[in-house]
């Protein structure tokens, strides 16, 4: 099993970026955060996550200092 991954429950990702699940949940809903969806539950791939908190910093570096 070289390739293995870890996949978050919303709980988990709200608990990582300390935010409320259902900003967890409105994040997957608009498209800017990638799930998938196992039965009923949605659940995010690490890679996913990262590339979410990646793009945060890139945007939180060019926005103004000030606004």
């Amino acid at each position: 099993m070289a390739n293995t991954f870890k996949l978050f429950t919303i709980k988990e990702v709200a608990d990582v970026l300390r935010i409320h699940r259902a900003t967890v949940s409105r994040l997957i809903n608009a498209g800017a955060l990638g799930c998938i969806a196992v039965g009923s539950r949605k659940l995010i791939p690490e890679a996913d996550l990262l590339t979410f908190i990646e793009n945060r910093r890139s945007l939180a570096a060019i926005s103004p200092k000030g606004a």
